[in-house]
């Protein structure tokens, strides 16, 4: 800084091109006197160049200013307060609620696993005899592991299948079960990482026996390592623990605790850990269901938790180490549903869970996944060793968001995806904003998470791109610089290195149409969810004692689809399910709640044919599964009577104004006394000029347009006299996401649009007499009631006073009463409030829906 004559630390950054540190090299750590003194000068240049608010200040008031702002700016919780705070978000013991979880870089966590591996490994004879370690092999090939100095000619303590295989001195007939022959030279039945890094970071030898000999000092470090954010957090717990001020040093400096090797815990306790590493040093316990079941561990894993009742209680209760946002709040809803039920009709005596899972494979199938899966695992490993000799880390240092842009990049020819322009290999690996990683087709249309729905580009080409696919983009923004189309496809086109998948995504030019099939990306997010919601009612509800095994029952999502075709349930085309009537899921329901044991096993035992197979042979195999002759026939009627409900959203945050500053020209005069709005296009351009109602001025005669309704009131005014006759009149306020603040803060006016095409500083108070009354609230999604006219509330033009509503069946948009002109004092107008079992479509309004539908379609 000093030579080149720069004054702060970000003039230097920002001069050298240059802001992040690589791996093992800290240069580029910034003091935080460094930012202190930056932040002085920024306040002084900001002064100088006449900041409204600095300039009014005295000597006295800025020198205070600078001091406050400065305390701000180094204020800092105590690390050792964020890690209490973490930990006590890690969850209880799988056998002993009461305690816990162990962290996994605990020596018994890693024993623990060692015995479990080593105890499970077969080898197998010509003859299909299998044969397991004795525990005298065992023992010895864990004294290598968990071996506190490297041995000779074994620096890494490695025990591969190989070595085994040598040490036994196995026939070439014989097999590792599970392994296949090429993977025996590196693959490894467990391997140590905690206590293997502990050994190459220099660890002094003494403190590795003595954690040995002494498990519990041993386990309270790896605590200690798991625990700690910061070296003061990791030394406050060291200290209280039988260790030397120099090993101690040894363990904050060396050793890299903070990283993703030594975060993380299991799901047992200590307590459970110790009682299962007594069980597996009695050489008579070899497995890992052998340690559970004489330790007496397996009968509390599987004992009732005492939750059981006869309404659902919050999902908190049952698992308060839970705090996944979308599981709690798909749980809550689905709660919700089966405490309604329960109130009507009691507890059931069965429940049936559709759980996301495919179907079986075959032989052939599991092959080639396992194949692919080891390839996977054989270039994830190539990679992560690359990336450590080019930042000169371990490959357990390397990040997996490191590893996955590795690949793409590698697969892309190094170049941007889009633009074709080169990657830097070490800017990506060393700078997190040099590229990102892009959904070709957007995420949020799509919900495809897979990897060929993803490349890697640069920075600026996502910005660019936004929420398009690249046709979208290319084509929008071939005058402002974008791609070239034609170029982009025949680079596409020509990388050989792509998936016929991704290279489909990438040349797609007609997403639009296809929006709904990829809702089935949404499979492996609900297969987690399923499972919850199954083990949540198994283990929650107070179930009939009427003999029953189990009273909740799984059923693979893929024997529904499988039934729901040979029962000839597909309402699409070509015997397909069509999503694009909601009506889909209580058929879905129906199917599933048909599905008996022996149906799901029917379908799993078919499904074993392979998947060509099976869809050849599921017609026969599966035709007398139907629960009783009349069933389908049954589900086909009941569904012409079904009416989806739907929760609607009443929140009320959401985006309060555009981007774009435009600048205000007034009202244009005439009929449409709306504001003139407009924006610079460039040098060579004229200004572009947009009319409009929804605006906001600021001081500098800027203009802001408002983003987002949050809501509708209708208020109704008995004694308005339209045209010079006593007749009432419903008047439309129009409340944005920008007015929620000044609602809670008592500064907001309610107004309403008198006219069409008015701007919005047009607009008229509400009376007070008005506002005495109750108002009708919509928001988005509702289901709105007037005067026999019955839809869904999706949208409203100001400008032309218009509600955009849609079919509550078929989603499809519906004419519906202008609100200005037709509705009357007398009018009914009134929200319909959905319940979770629809019994708010009673027989009128449900008999006014099914005939609206019908006028409509017609």
């Amino acid at each position: 800084m000093a030579k080149k004559g720069y004054r702060t630390v970000g003039q230097m950054l920002y001069k050298e091109g240059r802001s992040r540190n690589r791996g093992g090299d800290y240069t580029l750590c910034v003091l935080n006197s460094q930012i202190i003194d930056e932040a002085k000068i920024i306040l002084d240049e900001q002064r100088s160049h006449g900041n409204a608010i600095l300039t009014k200040m005295s000597n006295g008031e800025f020198e205070q200013f600078t001091n406050s702002y400065i305390d701000c700016l180094t204020w800092e919780k105590k690390s050792t307060k964020h890690d209490e705070r973490v930990y006590s978000l890690v969850g209880a013991c799988t056998y002993f609620p009461e305690e816990k979880r162990a962290a996994e870089a605990d020596l018994s966590s890693e024993l623990c696993r060692a015995y479990e591996r080593f105890g499970h490994l077969v080898m197998v004879d010509a003859d299909g005899t299998e044969h397991r370690l004795s525990a005298k092999d065992r023992a010895r090939y864990l004294q290598i592991l968990f071996s506190p100095v490297p041995i000779r000619g074994n620096k890494d303590c490695k025990v591969t299948y190989a070595t085994i295989r040598k040490d036994l001195d196995l026939s070439a007939h014989v097999s590792f079960k599970g392994i296949e022959a090429e993977r025996e030279n590196k693959e490894e039945p467990f391997s140590p990482r905690r206590w293997r890094k502990l050994r190459a970071c220099g660890v002094p030898e003494g403190l590795l026996a003595r954690m040995l000999e002494d498990r519990d000092l041993a386990d309270s470090i790896g605590e200690a390592l798991a625990y700690a954010s910061t070296e003061e957090s990791l030394r406050d717990k060291l200290s209280s623990l039988d260790l030397s001020d120099d090993e101690i040093n040894q363990l904050a400096v060396n050793v890299p605790f903070a990283g993703k090797l030594f975060s993380g815990y299991g799901s047992r306790s200590l307590k459970a850990l110790h009682m299962l590493l007594d069980m597996f040093e009695d050489e008579s316990i070899l497995t890992l269901d052998d340690a559970e079941r004489e330790s007496g561990l397996q009968a509390l894993r599987l004992a009732d938790k005492g939750h059981r009742s006869l309404n659902l209680l919050p999902y908190d209760i049952y698992d308060p180490t839970c705090n996944n946002p979308t599981v709690l709040r798909a749980l809550g809803r689905m709660r919700r549903i089966v405490n309604a039920i329960i109130r009507i009709y009691g507890v059931p005596d069965e429940i049936h869970i559709e759980l996301g899972k495919e179907l079986k494979q075959s032989s052939k199938e599991k092959k080639s996944i396992a194949k692919s899966n080891l390839q996977n695992k054989k270039d994830n490993e190539r990679i992560a060793k690359t990336i450590a000799e080019l930042l000169g880390c371990s490959p357990d240092d390397v990040r997996g968001k490191q590893i996955r842009r590795f690949a793409l990049r590698e697969e892309q020819g190094c170049k941007d995806a889009y633009t074709g322009d080169s990657i830097d290999l070490m800017r990506m690996l060393t700078e997190d904003r040099y590229t990102e990683i892009d959904h070709i087709l957007p995420y949020s249309r799509t919900c495809d998470d897979s990897r060929a729905n993803k490349v890697l580009v640069l920075q600026k080409s996502n910005q660019d791109k936004k929420e398009r696919t690249p046709w979208e983009w290319m084509s929008d923004d071939a005058s402002k610089g974008a791609p070239d189309w034609e170029e982009f496809k025949a680079r596409t086109l020509t990388n050989h290195r792509l998936s016929y998948k991704k290279r489909d995504h990438l040349l797609n030019q007609n997403l639009n149409g296809q929006e709904q099939s990829f809702i089935d990306r949404n499979l492996n997010d609900t297969r987690y969810m399923s499972v919850a919601v199954k083990d949540y009612l198994e283990k929650s509800l107070l179930f009939p004692d009427d003999g029953r095994k189990s009273h909740v029952i799984a059923v693979a999502g893929g024997a529904t689809s499988a039934l729901r075709h040979v029962w000839g349930l597909n309402f699409g085309a070509d015997n397909t399910k069509d999503r694009s009537d909601d009506r889909h899921h209580a058929v879905d329901a129906a199917v599933i709640a048909a599905c008996s044991q022996a149906t799901v096993k029917k379908v799993a035992d078919t499904s074993k044919l392979g998947h060509s197979e099976f869809k050849r042979k599921r017609e026969s195999r599966l035709a007398d599964t139907q629960p009783w002759p009349t069933f389908a026939d049954e589900v086909i009627a009941r569904r012409e009577f079904v009416i989806p409900t739907r929760m609607a959203n009443h929140g009320v945050t959401g985006s309060a104004f555009e981007d774009t500053i435009y600048r205000y020209e007034g009202i244009r005069e005439g009929k449409d006394s709306l504001a003139v709005l407009s924006k610079s296009q460039g040098k060579d351009k004229p200004r572009a000029v947009k009319p409009s109602g929804n605006y906001r001025l600021d001081a500098d005669g800027g203009a802001h347009l408002y983003d987002g309704i949050a809501f509708l009131r209708f208020w109704l005014d008995a004694e308005a006299r339209p045209k010079g006759k006593v007749k009432g009149k419903w008047l439309i306020e129009p409340v944005y996401y920008a007015d929620i603040p000044l609602i809670q803060c008592g500064r907001y006016i309610p107004k309403y649009i008198p006219a069409a095409h008015l701007a919005r500083d047009q607009w008229v108070e509400i009376p007070e007499s008005v506002l005495a009354t109750d108002p009708v609230t919509v928001f988005f999604g509702d289901v709105l009631y007037v005067d026999g006219h019955i839809g869904r509330y999706s949208g409203f033009n100001i400008n032309g006073l218009k509600l955009t509503m849609h079919s509550v069946i078929s989603g499809e948009s519906i004419a519906f009463p202008p609100v200005s002109s037709t509705w009357s004092k007398d009018s009914e107008v009134r929200i319909i409030e959905e319940d979770v079992l629809g019994r708010c479509w009673t027989p009128n309004i449900a008999k006014l829906v099914r005939l609206q539908e019908a006028a409509s379609s017609s």
